[in-house]
């Protein structure tokens, strides 16, 4: 028999899971079935079974192909970027490019699911996790070379605004399935755009005192007698 190559391999594993992605997107996790990516594929039950143990185990590999798309490509389009706006406003761009198609397969759009999924498969969490860091990591960086440059304040808690941000990006995926049949990227990009600009502006001012919001701080109000006035 002639021998099968690792390239081979590699070439069938990710035609079935790229088969598995517009049948999950399609379909849904739980309307999905194995025929179903037998038949996307051309494979047959024994050649999906043979890469994937289960219809999970498929599931949460082509989660992670499409959360995993895209920072390759970022980096690419960053190297002509000479200011912390422009990079910071081409990462948002690539992101809205990305939500429904990227490379003519389905985009982070299909991520939905994988959330609706995560308390239930603890495999699938820990892929939206590791999606997460793998983000957060790029975002930080575009931050941090702000702050070399000047740009931005030493002061900005780099983590923190890194993933606030994402948690309105990620949020943009939510209002396009809102918007249906009415959505428009032009929308998003304005949307982002807004709060780009108010991430910049606010940089260039001193350090805002901000309330402590903190459960001690909630502890501490609630201990206060009705109508006394905290003085510290």
């Amino acid at each position: 028999m002639p021998r099968i190559t690792a390239a081979h391999e590699q070439e069938v594993r990710d035609r079935i899971v790229a088969a598995a992605v517009r049948v999950f997107s399609d379909k849904g996790f739980h309307s999905s079935t194995i025929a179903d990516v037998c038949r996307e594929s051309g494979l047959s039950v024994g050649a999906i079974y043979t890469y994937f143990a289960s219809k999970e185990a498929l599931f949460r590999q082509s989660c992670d192909l499409i959360a995993a798309r895209g920072l390759e490509e970022l980096a690419g389009r960053l190297a002509g970027a000479t200011t912390t706006a422009e990079r910071m406003a081409i990462a948002i761009d690539l992101y809205i490019e990305t939500i429904d198609l990227y490379e003519g397969a389905p985009g982070q759009i299909s991520l939905v699911q994988a959330w609706a999924e995560a308390d239930r498969e603890p495999g699938v969490r820990e892929m939206l996790a590791a999606r997460r860091e793998r983000l957060v990591g790029a975002g930080q960086m575009l931050i941090y070379q702000g702050i070399a440059a000047g740009e931005l304040p030493a002061w900005l808690d780099v983590d923190a605004t890194t993933r606030a941000f994402l948690a309105l990006l990620d949020g943009l995926l939510l209002q396009r399935i809102e918007a249906g049949s009415a959505y428009r990227p032009t929308d998003l990009r304005r949307r982002a755009g807004a709060m780009l600009e108010l991430i910049l502006a606010g940089a260039q001012s001193a350090r805002p005192s901000v309330p402590d919001t903190s459960a001690a701080a909630g502890a501490r109000g609630a201990a206060e007698p009705a109508g006394v006035v905290p003085t510290a």
